[in-house]
C-alpha cells in the first residue's frame, strides 16, 4: 500500500534501500526518486516471490491488512519476506475498540466498504503467532486517526458527504478542533483508542 510513496522517500532519505508493493498503485504520482531507486510491485504482498523473499529488516503496513481477502497468507508472506530478526509492524483499526461499541453501525471505520475484516488485539496477536513470529507486540496508539470520533458523531448525524464525512470542511474542522479532547480522552481510557498496531519480529 505505497500510494504515492512519500514513507518510502522519508526511508530512502534516511539511507535505506526500499521496495513496495500496492494493488491498485498505477504509476501515478508517484515520487519520481522513488520510482527511480525502488523496487516497486503493482499487486498484492502474497504475490511477491523471488529476490524479495528473506532480504527485508523492516516489513511495514498502514491500514492495509483490513483490506486483504486472506490475512493467513498475508502474514505469511511477510514473514517470508523478512530476514532473520526482521520487524514486522502493522497499523489496522481496532475491532475491539470502545469506540465501535459506542457508534456501532456509525462507526468511522465502518464507512470504507473495502474494509473486509477487523481485527482485536488477541486476533492479530495469534495471526502474528500463526505465522511463525516471535516477540510479538500490540499496541493502541494514541495519535493515530485523531478524526474518527468527529467523523463517527457526523456520520450518526446523518450528515454524509460526496467521497465521506471527511470530504465536509466542517467536520474537518470540527476534528481539528477536538484532537486536545481526543487525545486526553484516549490518555484516560486507552479502550478508546480506535488502531492497533503489531510489532513482532522473525526468529533470529
Amino acid at each position: 500500500g505505497y500510494g504515492a510513496g512519500h514513507l518510502l522517500r522519508r526511508f530512502l532519505d534516511d539511507g535505506a534501500q526500499v521496495a513496495g508493493v500496492d494493488p491498485d498503485q498505477l504509476g501515478v504520482d508517484v515520487d519520481p526518486e522513488v520510482a527511480r531507486r525502488g523496487r516497486l510491485h503493482r499487486g498484492g504482498v502474497e504475490d511477491l516471490v523471488g529476490e524479495e523473499l528473506g532480504r527485508h529488516d523492516l516489513v511495514y503496513g498502514i491500514h492495509v491488512v483490513e483490506h486483504v481477502a486472506d490475512p493467513a497468507a498475508t502474514f505469511a508472506t511477510a514473514r517470508a519476506l523478512l530476514r532473520p530478526g526482521g520487524t514486522l509492524s502493522l497499523i489496522t483499526p481496532a475491532g475491539d475498540s470502545s469506540g465501535l461499541r459506542l457508534h456501532g453501525e456509525h462507526w468511522w471505520m465502518l464507512e470504507d466498504p473495502t474494509h473486509v475484516r477487523f481485527f482485536t488485539a488477541r486476533s492479530l496477536a495469534r495471526a502474528a503467532h500463526d505465522a511463525g513470529l516471535v516477540d510479538v507486540e500490540v499496541r493502541r496508539p494514541v495519535l493515530d486517526s485523531l478524526s474518527v470520533d468527529v467523523a463517527s458523531l457526523s456520520r450518526r448525524r446523518g450528515r454524509p458527504a460526496p467521497g465521506g464525512v471527511l470530504a465536509s470542511r466542517p467536520v474537518l474542522a470540527a476534528s481539528v478542533a477536538s484532537v486536545p479532547a481526543v487525545v486526553a480522552a484516549r490518555l484516560a481510557r486507552p479502550a478508546l483508542r480506535p488502531t492497533l498496531q503489531l510489532v513482532a519480529h522473525a526468529p533470529a
